[in-house]
C-alpha cells in the first residue's frame, strides 16, 4: 500500500494550474520590465554618445573664443582713415580680418555661433549682467550694451555675453 501511486483530484489538479499560472504571469511582468529597462539603457546611452559627440569640443572652444575677441579687439583698435594712408597698416589689417573670418568660419563648422542680444530680453542662462542702468525710453530687463558678445555650442551657452540691463 506504501507503493500506490497517489490520486489527485480534480479540484487540487485546478489550484495547481492556477499557481503555475500565477507563476508564469509574474515571470511575463518581471520580463517586460527587464526588456523596458534595457531598451531605456539603450536610448539613454544613444543620447549620452550623441551629446558627448556634439559637446566634446567645449573646452577647447572655450578658450579660442579668448582669441576671436583679441582678433576683434585689434580690427576696432585700428583708425579706418589711417589705413588708406599707411600701406604696411592696410595689410596687417586685412591679413587680421581675414583670420578673424578663418576662425569664424571655423567656428560654424563645428556649430558654434555668436550671438548680440542687443535690445533682447535678459536672459541668465544666456546673458551675464555686469551692470543695471535705469533709462527712461528703454523696456526694463532688456539688454541696452554688449560689452561682451556671447556665444552658443549648439543649444548650449558656451559663454555669455556680458551685458548692461535697463534698471526697472
Amino acid at each position: 500500500e506504501a507503493n500506490e501511486p497517489k490520486t489527485i483530484t480534480e479540484s487540487e489538479l485546478k489550484a495547481a494550474l492556477a499557481e503555475k499560472e500565477k507563476q508564469i504571469a509574474g515571470l511575463q511582468d518581471v520580463y517586460r520590465c527587464a526588456l523596458a529597462d534595457a531598451e531605456n539603457v539603450r536610448q539613454r546611452t544613444r543620447k549620452e554618445v550623441a551629446d558627448t559627440k556634439e559637446y566634446a569640443i567645449t573646452k577647447f572652444a572655450k578658450d579660442l573664443l579668448s582669441v576671436a575677441d583679441v582678433l576683434d579687439l585689434a580690427l576696432k583698435a585700428v583708425p579706418q582713415e589711417q589705413l588708406e594712408e599707411n600701406a604696411a597698416l592696410k595689410n596687417l589689417y586685412t591679413g587680421v580680418d581675414m583670420t578673424r573670418s578663418n576662425l569664424q568660419a571655423t567656428f560654424k563648422r563645428f556649430s558654434i555661433e555668436v550671438f548680440n542680444p542687443q535690445g533682447e530680453v535678459f536672459d541668465p542662462n544666456f546673458h551675464e549682467a555686469l551692470f543695471q542702468a535705469p533709462i527712461p525710453d528703454k523696456e526694463p530687463n532688456t539688454v541696452f550694451e554688449v560689452a561682451k558678445i556671447g556665444y552658443k555650442l549648439g543649444n548650449r551657452c558656451l559663454r555669455p555675453a556680458q551685458v548692461g540691463v535697463v534698471q526697472a
